[in-house]
């Protein structure tokens, strides 16, 4: 009877510790979200969601938590770009005077820091004018070093207390800027969405959370196409029976009158 309690009581704690063991590892992995890229049209980076036009309809959008700060990431891409929309809401006066959103992408789908080599930073200058300049960096040793040639485009707005905060990113399928992320169709990244208060990288940062990002592939659009090339086929044989349809009714109709006109 010893024995047998003995036994349960071991595996009872052999139990737990892998249970425990395998909760360090699952939670070890600090990305807070992932995120499904979608196909769609590409907006306007202006830091203004234009409803009118349906602008950003077509992407992802989820609301996610940078520490106690509560924001909107919407994702989407298209043949050539990713787009990001970050959209958080403040008081009017907690809204800082040289805020900044930023983004900073690793090289693959790993959350380690030293694999964010790229950073893409929206600075308002003055935000309660609306002034603002989009910084294209490279990382190396957490130090910011502003990239050669800007690439991407980002912008934002101030409005009400709710800053639109939006970005475009090459995706680099054939990748050659070694000053660059490669970003890429149908692979997955991961993203540092960051907020800051001041023009100083990374001192400035406040918040964080990291994201992968699932980029769509191109050959997600395929069946758009064939979808709609199958429905024109559909269309045009639903006429051409029709035509046919219509000429067998009509032929009828003749060799009707031809018979009455032989009997007569």
């Amino acid at each position: 009877m010893k024995k047998t309690a003995y036994r349960i009581t071991v595996s009872l704690i052999l139990f737990n510790f892998i249970c425990i063991s395998f909760l360090i590892i699952s939670n070890g992995y600090s990305v807070s979200e992932e995120i499904e890229s979608k196909f769609g049209d590409a907006p306007i980076i202006d830091g203004v969601i234009d409803t009118l036009t349906n602008e950003w309809n077509q992407a992802n959008k989820i609301p996610v938590n940078l520490n106690d700060l509560p924001i909107e990431l919407w994702v989407m891409n298209d043949e050539k770009n990713l787009y990001l929309s970050v959209q958080l809401e403040l008081l009017p006066v907690a809204h800082n005077y040289t805020e900044f959103v930023g983004i900073m992408i690793s090289n693959s789908s790993s959350d380690n820091l030293e694999d964010f080599k790229d950073a893409r930073i929206v600075q308002f200058i003055n935000i309660s004018e609306n002034e603002f300049e989009y910084i294209d960096y490279s990382i190396n040793n957490s130090i910011f070093k502003n990239d050669a040639i800007n690439t991407g485009n980002g912008s934002a707005r101030l409005e009400d207390g709710s800053s639109t905060y939006e970005f475009s990113i090459p995706l680099n399928d054939n990748y050659s800027d070694h000053e660059d992320a490669s970003v890429e169709h149908g692979k997955s990244s991961a993203f540092m969405i960051v907020y800051g208060v001041s023009p100083y990288y990374p001192s400035g940062i406040r918040k964080s959370i990291t994201v992968l990002v699932n980029i769509a592939s191109l050959s997600t659009t395929t069946p758009l196409f064939i979808n709609s090339t199958l429905f024109i086929l559909v269309i045009i044989i639903f006429i051409i029976l029709g035509a046919l349809y219509g000429f067998y009714v009509y032929k009828i109709f003749t060799l009707k009158n031809k018979i009455e006109r032989i009997k007569h």
